[in-house]
């Protein structure tokens, strides 16, 4: 799986286009989200094949600003205070959260400024395939 950050243009249909053309390609979105801070639309999602969507996205105008292989853990949802115990985990060994958000199978998507660390605190949480 890949994260794809991608940059939207901020205006209203901008995110039907991009789902469009993926789904045109036959690109599935597994999870992700859109936030927009001073009138720029960051995109974050979750794809099975990272260098297809950005050849996609690029070839139809969109701006992508990196694709990655994310840390995926499983939180414990009957839990309460998971999402904090997997952070502090990571705070502990000094490892920013640069993104964060969950896929459609309730796993925790995490893009953080030291994987190996990140890998390393966080293997109580590992996904087991």
């Amino acid at each position: 799986m890949h994260d794809i950050h991608i940059i939207l243009k901020n205006n209203p249909g901008e995110l039907s286009r991009f789902g469009e053309i993926l789904g045109e390609h036959g690109i599935g979105l597994e999870g992700g989200g859109v936030f927009t801070h001073d009138h720029q639309s960051h995109a974050h999602f979750l794809v099975a094949d990272g260098e297809k969507a950005r050849e996609v996205l690029t070839d139809n105008g969109f701006e992508v600003k990196d694709v990655v292989s994310p840390l995926i853990r499983k939180l414990k949802q009957e839990q309460p205070g998971e999402l904090g115990a997997i952070a502090r985990a990571l705070a502990d060994k000094g490892v920013n959260i640069m993104v964060q958000y969950s896929d459609h199978d309730n796993r925790l998507i995490l893009i953080t400024d030291n994987d190996t660390l990140a890998k390393n605190a966080t293997i109580d949480w590992a996904v087991h395939t």
